[in-house]
């Protein structure tokens, strides 16, 4: 089957089951019909309100994230395991639409998949028996779809994120057949996987000249390529007689799939700067609050990416989107990447974290990589003046590569790869998380 729009480009699904009674194309090939067919206007949104796309937080990722905070060569391993991420775009825009291929999922579903070897997408589609209504979340829904990258073992790295497929309303005298259902598959699928692709390449091809606000660049991009596809339409020909004309809007999937820009396109961007000194910072939150991050100061003249939303939501749960037993915790992150101004100038920054609820425990969060010495990373309380900039020029090196910091309710780890050398290239992983209450109630930390 293939599907194409009106969009320059053409987005070829490779199936290989026996040719069904239903397709659905773009371009007209039935029988006219007198009058024009009853529109199916899908919307997607997320079933879950929080910001960005959350990685599967199972034992893999618990051991790969113990070893990131404990610097050295386990952060180092870790933080390129995370960028296969940004490998894995490079090779999505060098393939194109070719890199797709479909299959049969679980429980009827179908889904788009595309792998480099290294790092596999999944792109899914799963539809309620005969397009009911269902509540997922309290958003009613008539269908769910599924978003899924993740690394090869061992140690697997998984995120994913899971959106409602609705509909206002079915309309008056459409019949729900199994034709029909089979044949909405391919254009929502089509659709699915046009918009990472048009995104991705539209990502690339960002301007770079700053790197401050670049978050809101990509979310704009994403927005821009949801607004073009959501201005098609594709008929939905079951049995040789135009049933129905399907639109899909994507704009509210736009910014947290955007999310994925900085891990997948800023360190390809970064690169083409050429700077000589860069910095990977990624924050996980392990909690059951919402933690808030603030940029309170920024080394004179580095440049810095950060995410759109200034919170990293609390951990939560995935369940199956099918609703098989599956059910793992799921953490939330923040990547913030930074570049030196010039060859001649450090980079680095001070980070202000704040869990929602507890008040008088925020931290203070320093990385330092000077030009001419040692790079030094620094975990404590804020400064009670407020001065941040002193703060970040009285932390230096005393040559350790991971740091700890705990306050009544929270623990937080931080490690860095290494204090010189390395290319110029340097990653560091921080890891927040909570106190056991009854530890609390003792007065630890």
């Amino acid at each position: 089957m293939s599907f194409s729009n009106s969009r320059s480009t053409e987005f070829e699904i490779t199936d290989d089951r026996p040719t069904a009674t239903a397709t659905a194309t773009a371009t007209a090939t039935a029988t006219p019909t007198a009058t024009p067919p009853p529109a199916l206007a899908f919307t997607l949104k997320p079933t879950v309100d929080a910001p960005g796309i959350p990685t599967e937080a199972g034992d893999d990722f618990t051991i790969l994230l113990d070893n990131a905070v404990s610097g050295g060569g386990g952060t180092a391993t870790y933080l390129r395991r995370m960028l296969v991420f940004a490998a894995f775009a490079d090779y999505l825009k060098k393939s194109g639409t070719a890199a797709f291929s479909t299959a049969d999922g679980p429980r009827g579903s179908r889904r788009l998949v595309a792998s480099d070897g290294t790092t596999q997408l999944e792109i899914t589609v799963a539809l309620n028996d005969g397009l009911r209504e269902r509540d997922v979340n309290g958003i009613p829904v008539r269908g769910l779809a599924t978003v899924r990258m993740s690394t090869v073992d061992p140690l697997q790295i998984a995120k994913d994120i899971q959106f409602g497929i609705s509909i206002a309303e079915i309309p008056a005298g459409l019949a729900v057949t199994d034709a029909l259902m089979d044949a909405l598959f391919t254009p929502l699928l089509s659709r699915l996987g046009t918009f990472l692709q048009s995104s991705i390449q539209s990502w690339l091809e960002a301007d770079v000249g700053e790197l401050d606000g670049i978050a809101d660049t990509l979310a704009d991009a994403a927005a821009d390529v949801a607004e073009d596809i959501a201005e098609e339409t594709s008929e939905i020909v079951v049995d040789e007689l135009v049933a129905a004309e399907l639109s899909l809007d994507l704009a509210a999937i736009a910014p947290p799939l955007a999310a994925l820009g900085l891990l997948m396109i800023v360190p390809l961007l970064i690169g083409l700067l050429a700077k000589q000194f860069q910095v990977h910072f990624e924050v996980t939150n392990y909690t059951d609050s919402d933690v808030e991050w603030t940029l309170e100061h920024a080394y004179n003249g580095a440049m810095t990416a950060r995410p759109a939303s200034p919170v990293i939501p609390k951990m939560g749960r995935a369940t199956d989107a099918w609703g098989d037993t599956t059910d793992v915790p799921v953490a939330y992150q923040a990547d913030f990447f930074s570049t030196n101004s010039s060859g001649f100038a450090g980079t680095g920054y001070a980070i202000r974290l704040s869990a929602a609820g507890l008040s008088g425990e925020d931290i203070a969060v320093v990385v330092s990589v000077p030009w001419a010495l040692d790079n030094a990373i620094w975990l404590g309380p804020v400064p009670a003046d407020g001065n941040w900039a002193r703060l970040y020029d009285n932390v230096g090196s005393d040559g350790a590569l991971a740091v700890e910091h705990g306050t009544r309710h929270l623990h937080v780890e931080m490690g860095i790869d290494a204090l010189s050398g390395h290319h110029d290239s340097y990653h560091c992983a921080l890891r927040i998380t909570e106190i056991p209450p009854d530890a609390a109630d003792a007065g630890g930390a």
